[in-house]
């Protein structure tokens, strides 16, 4: 997987994309810029390429969600529960993206609460069909250090082997390290 960053024009995004889909990445994250209204020219990019483009991390509403989809912005369609309007509201566009065959990887770039909750939303994803072919629900998890990630929960989640176990304590199923968020907030 690459990130784009929106980073790129589309013609630059396409050329790009041709030399991803050389090394055969699974899929070309948010290539063009996403201030544009609605991800402009996303569904140009989606026509052009055969890597999967994912995309529509920054969009918070069940109606951006819908136009996005319908005019097939993307390949995989990234709500961010941060942003989206939480857990249900992202398995709303969850379910909607797989009415229309899109697939869902929700977008999680932040610090722990938020991977928790993520997790969560990811173990009640549907596979995206039917078939034996279907891709189950992907974590996206981004390994950079981040300490707001990595040393705010009292106990980590548990991840081996590129599986993460769902919490399964109260609430996200998380306890925050007071002491460090204290730490952190006197920074």
């Amino acid at each position: 997987m690459a990130d784009g960053n929106g980073a790129y024009t589309l013609g630059a995004a396409i050329e790009m994309g041709r030399e991803l889909e050389k090394l055969n990445l699974h899929w070309f994250e948010e290539p063009l810029p996403q201030s544009t209204p609605d991800y402009a020219g996303y569904e140009v990019l989606t026509a052009k390429l055969d890597i999967a483009i994912a995309a529509c991390e920054n969009l918070a509403s069940r109606g951006t969600f819908k136009e996005a989809i319908a005019r097939r912005a993307m390949d995989i369609v990234q709500p961010d529960i941060s942003t989206a309007g939480g857990i249900g509201e992202c398995l709303f566009v969850a379910e909607m993206a797989r009415l229309w065959g899109i697939q869902c990887v929700p977008h999680c770039w932040m610090g722990a609460l938020g991977t928790a909750a993520t997790v969560h939303l990811v173990s009640l994803l549907p596979d995206t069909s039917w078939s034996r072919g279907s891709v189950a629900p992907m974590l996206e998890l981004d390994m950079v250090e981040n300490p707001f990630r990595d040393d705010l929960l009292l106990t980590p989640l548990d991840l081996k082997d590129g599986f993460v176990q769902v919490p399964n304590s109260p609430g996200l199923g998380v306890e925050v390290d007071e002491a460090k968020l204290d730490f952190y907030a006197a920074s």
